[in-house]
């Protein structure tokens, strides 16, 4: 069986599914993508696309259209809770010359936009489709669909989620991943007319804001605590009070939460897949292999940077265990490397440490992704 042969079947349409269809149908291969949503995810939130994000977006083909959609920057400025500029973090030109440092983009835009690029070369997108369970037959992967029918693949890429019931089932030495004691609220606001590049606040109770310009007249907002919101209290009054622990700048978008503005409330999550990703004719990317916290952008930069990997083996002549072992081989322990700073900067989050440097838990990620994959 040669990669020009072989049907894709991706299930999950969020970032990593998205990107692994798009990589897939780039490559030649015919390709359905599987989702069980009847609607695109829209989340009141945005993305950050990282140095080492766009990237892989710009291997993929739809680096130009992130830049038009989104809002480019380079560095990143840090204050305290009074207000006081703490320092600069860097953000390195990973795209090429012709390419931002990194940009800001809503969540929804940035689906809309892989979605679309994923449909112009040729993906089935089927929505409203759960899929039951995966059996596998003389080398041919049997896909069952919740209500009756099947698709039948070679390849199978499982993109669908931290949550979901599959990972668990596909791969018995799975755990589920581990919410982190932290929540993080999102929000899209008006953008501030000063703000040019991410803002990182930290405020009083261990809380930390972060916000970053998606749009010449749009910012998101994402604000991070150790616990939920107490029951009965309104998002919007929640995080009204929440921002009164920040500096004035951070304190001044307050009354312009009401109980009309969207809010995004995500848990922080935490889990790798122990080795192997693959079982018959599936490979977990995305959450189900990693699901990363939040910090640095990099949860969504590791689902995007599968993609790039798996457009670069398909491209080889190569057979799907020789697939699956170069995969493994060129992700896991590069995975394994961010997770640990990832998860160390949300442990930082939850129980400060007076010895914490944030810059240099930048540099070693920085070091970690500065080449492709």
């Amino acid at each position: 069986m040669t990669q020009r042969q072989m049907r894709v079947c991706v299930i999950g349409a969020g970032l990593a599914g998205l990107c692994c269809a798009l990589a897939a149908a780039s490559r030649g291969l015919r390709v359905q993508l599987l989702d069980e949503a009847a609607e695109p995810r829209a989340l009141a939130a945005h993305v950050e696309v990282v140095p080492n994000m766009l990237r892989d977006l710009v291997a993929l083909g739809v680096g130009d259209d992130c830049v038009r959609a989104g809002f480019p920057y380079r560095g990143i400025d840090v204050i305290d809770r009074h207000g006081r500029h703490l320092h600069e973090l860097p953000t390195e030109r990973l795209a090429g010359p012709r390419f931002p440092a990194a940009l800001g983009i809503r969540h929804d835009e940035l689906h809309r936009l892989l979605e679309r690029a994923a449909l112009a070369r040729g993906v089935a997108l089927r929505r409203a489709c759960r899929v039951q369970a995966v059996h596998e037959q003389a080398g041919v992967a049997q896909i069952v669909i919740d209500g009756g029918g099947s698709v039948e693949a070679d390849l199978v890429v499982l993109a669908t989620g931290a949550r979901s019931g599959l990972p668990c089932a596909l791969f018995p030495h799975a755990a589920p991943a581990d919410d982190l004691p932290q929540a993080w609220w999102y929000t899209v606001l008006p953008r501030p007319v000063d703000l040019d590049r991410p803002l990182i606040a930290f405020g009083a109770a261990s809380r930390r804001a972060v916000m970053v310009p998606v749009r010449h007249d749009q910012a998101g907002l994402a604000l991070t605590e150790p616990s939920v919101a107490p029951a009965g209290i309104a998002p919007d009054a929640h995080l009204r009070a929440a921002l009164s622990a920040f500096a004035p700048r951070l304190r001044a978008l307050a009354p312009q939460l009401d109980q009309h503005t969207p809010i995004t409330l995500r848990p922080a999550r935490s889990a790798l897949l122990e080795m192997p990703w693959h079982r018959g004719a599936v490979l977990a990317v995305g959450d189900c292999a990693h699901a990363l916290p939040p910090h640095f952008g990099q949860a969504a930069a590791q689902a995007v940077e599968d993609a790039r990997v798996l457009a670069d083996l398909l491209e080889a002549d190569v057979n799907r265990a020789q697939l699956f072992e170069a995969f493994e081989r060129r992700r896991a322990e590069r995975v394994r490397r961010v997770h640990e700073i990832t998860t160390t900067a949300a442990r930082w989050d939850l129980q400060p440490d007076s010895t914490a440097d944030l810059s240099l838990l930048m540099e070693r990620l920085a070091q970690t992704v500065a080449q492709p994959a």
